[in-house]
């Protein structure tokens, strides 16, 4: 069974760049353009990774984070791909509970490695060996 990435990002040109690459991964990508879709996505279906930008309309990254760890789930992994290079950023996001910060622009392959990463050790958590 593929796995279902949730992408939220607000450049769409970007967008559909990163779901393309995702998709040639096999991956099913769900892709927002705003953080409200995202969230209201996630809370009505399973996906087994959160990629998503910090500043966006409507809900931003920060909030999308928020919501999904106090009420969505506790160890979905989350990916955030953000052009703002802050360490202070990275590290209030990592703290708030992603688990890796990816500074824009990111490539194909690093793309490609750091999701799987995530995803295989997400798939180890649930079966009990990590």
């Amino acid at each position: 069974m593929k796995k279902t990435i949730v992408l939220a990002e607000d450049n769409e040109m970007l967008s559909k760049l990163l779901s393309y690459r995702l998709e040639i991964d096999g991956y099913v990508v769900k892709a927002f353009t705003d953080g409200l879709g995202a969230v209201l996505y996630m809370r009505n279906n399973q996906f087994d990774l959160l990629i998503t930008d910090l500043h966006m309309p409507v809900l931003d990254g920060w909030v999308i984070i928020q919501t999904v760890r106090e009420t969505i789930s506790e160890t979905v992994p989350i990916m955030v791909i953000s052009g703002a290079c802050d360490e202070n950023y990275k590290l209030e996001i990592l703290e708030l509970g992603a688990d890796v910060y990816v500074t824009k622009p990111v490539s194909a392959g690093e793309l490609s490695i750091r999701v799987k990463h995530l995803v295989y050790n997400k798939k180890q958590r649930e079966d009990g060996n990590v």
